[in-house]
């Protein structure tokens, strides 16, 4: 019993920084940093001890696997997550060129495509983040839809007429 507890608190730690980064912030900043204070500084600690106290020593080398193995479960989570917005988008963007081919003009909010085009207007991503949407007023521009793909900056812009993507910031 005594070999679990020193890791149901990093265990802890490490379930709160996913939470906190992957579904609140959802920017990987934090397990990157996670990640560095790992290898750099965490590892090297705990190599230090291996001659002093194996005991030690073996503890250290768990905490530093879980909190890389953190780090890298938020980076995929984000990377996830990411992929599905895109794929969203991309449906979204879809019944709106249906729309646009059935009513001659585009919708004026995504409320409009449902349930006609859409079951429902998904959501960006498990934070509950929305998509934003700007319907194409003049004849030469089209609308465009997008989400944050990094918080609070790194927007995602899907242009629908064309299938082109960009970032803004």
């Amino acid at each position: 019993m005594n070999r679990v507890n020193p890791h149901i608190k990093t265990l802890c730690v490490a379930a709160s920084i996913f939470v906190l980064d992957a579904v609140i912030l959802n920017q990987g900043f934090v397990a990157v940093i996670l990640i560095l204070l790992s290898l750099f500084i965490f590892f090297p600690i705990a190599v230090l001890l291996r001659r002093r106290d194996r005991r030690k020593y073996e503890q250290r080398l768990v905490k530093v696997a879980i909190y890389v193995l953190t780090g890298v479960a938020v980076l995929s989570s984000n990377t996830l997550q990411n992929r599905l917005a895109d794929r969203r988008a991309i449906a979204i963007g879809n019944a709106c060129l249906a729309y646009r081919a059935k009513y001659h003009q585009y919708p004026a909010e995504l409320k409009a495509l449902v349930p006609e085009f859409l079951p429902s207007v998904p959501v960006a991503k498990w934070g509950g983040e929305h998509f934003h949407y700007s319907r194409a007023l003049e004849p030469d521009r089209e609308p465009m839809l997008w989400y944050e793909a990094v918080p609070p900056f790194g927007r995602r812009f899907y242009h629908m007429e064309s299938g082109w993507w960009g970032y803004l910031d």
